[in-house]
């Protein structure tokens, strides 16, 4: 009924399908061309382009004679077009400053004259510490408690790379009361989320019935082929776990404004229209968590920044992780909506309950007549 898969991904190895080529030092290109989130998207995956420019930023670090390459401490970049599908994404790369401690790379992402992502990406040595602390404030969600075993929960693959494993009280806001009590801009949303790589050898994906209700309450059941995190490969090259968690770090931010806004997936019964199937977000979820929205407001990236908070080469630090086979904690906070815009925070924490980056993104927010009618706006 809802066709909102981009396909069979033809190159299901991550590092394959993000690898980049150098032209010479300053000039980079894509092995393949990036993949749109899903059929009829307008463009690029944006969490494709921020992973692919964060590669560029560290191959650029790269020492020829001794293979070694500096990794990300900090990203920032300005979505500036939307990426064309059919052409690989080329970069530009000015080197602003290196220290043999600390490098500075501006990374312009482009495709025939037309610019698509500008980046600064701040890089350190390997073995080094990170620039940046974590704010210990922020303890890890107790949703690391309440679900031990993320396997068992729902769980959707999009995006070609991207899988998450959520709850009932993710699809269904009444069955988290508490939340009244706080202002939109408190309310937290808390999944699973990591990389689907091609599986381990001799495994393969597993057929799930997962059942779920519309927005009408009533039931349905779909058929899944998931790929548990352990039955899949881990990346060849470490860097990589880097540029896959910059991927997932983009998946499912600005597109499930909904769910803090209390609104129905449905937004025809708020506006008090007759339900329509076709337009229920919750058939959606089952498929991607990046198209969420598209009944109830038009989302666009504009910028997205992530500070990389792992010491990983402190044996008593607890905060490596393997994007692949791990269930990373992503959670997060809608902070602001004001003049269309809205603004994202969240944080990733890998399966010791240690915080190994945050995020913060802004996205331009239309949001459709009618849609939010019964929410305090100025709570958010």
């Amino acid at each position: 009924m809802f066709q909102l898969s981009a396909g069979e991904n033809p190159i299901p190895d991550f590092e394959e399908a993000l690898r980049v080529k150098k032209v010479d030092e300053n000039n980079y290109i894509g092995a393949h061309a990036l993949r749109l989130p899903v059929i009829g998207g307008r463009g690029v995956y944006g969490g494709h382009m921020i992973a692919q420019s964060l590669l560029v930023g560290i191959e650029s670090t790269k020492n020829e004679e001794t293979g070694e390459y500096f990794i990300p401490d900090s990203y920032h970049s300005h979505f500036i077009n939307a990426g064309n599908y059919r052409i690989p994404m080329e970069y530009r790369v000015i080197k602003l400053f290196d220290d043999g401690i600390i490098s500075k790379r501006a990374v312009l992402a482009h495709q025939k004259g037309k610019n698509r992502i500008n980046c600064i990406i701040t890089l350190r040595k390997q073995g080094t510490k990170t620039q940046h602390n974590h704010d210990e404030s922020v303890s890890p969600p107790n949703f690391i408690i309440k679900h031990p075993n993320p396997d068992e929960l729902r769980q959707t693959h999009h995006t070609d790379f991207v899988r998450n494993a959520y709850d009932d009280d993710f699809l269904d806001y009444r069955r988290t009361p508490e939340e009244k009590k706080l202002k939109i801009s408190d309310r937290w949303i808390t999944l699973f989320t990591g990389l689907k790589n091609i599986p381990e050898p001799g495994t393969k994906p597993e057929l799930r019935t997962e059942k779920f209700f519309d927005a009408m309450d009533q039931p349905h059941s779909i058929d899944k082929l998931i790929l548990l995190p352990k039955n899949s490969q881990s990346m060849k090259n470490h860097m990589f776990n880097y540029v896959g968690l910059a991927d997932i770090s983009d998946s499912a931010f600005i597109t499930t404004l909904a769910r803090v806004l209390h609104t129905s997936f449905a937004p025809a019964l708020e506006k008090g229209e007759p339900y329509d199937e076709q337009r229920d977000a919750t058939h959606i979820i089952n498929s991607t968590l990046n198209a969420m929205h598209i009944f109830h407001y038009n989302a666009m990236s504009l910028d997205h920044h992530i500070y990389f908070h792992n010491n990983e080469y402190d044996p008593t630090d607890g905060s490596a992780f393997d994007v692949c086979k791990d269930w990373l904690t992503l959670t997060y906070q809608m902070k602001r909506l004001n003049n269309s815009r809205l603004l994202c925070r969240g944080y990733i924490f890998n399966e010791n309950q240690k915080c190994i980056a945050t995020i913060v993104q802004e996205g331009l927010t239309i949001l459709f007549d009618g849609v939010g009618s019964s929410v305090d706006q100025a709570h958010l």
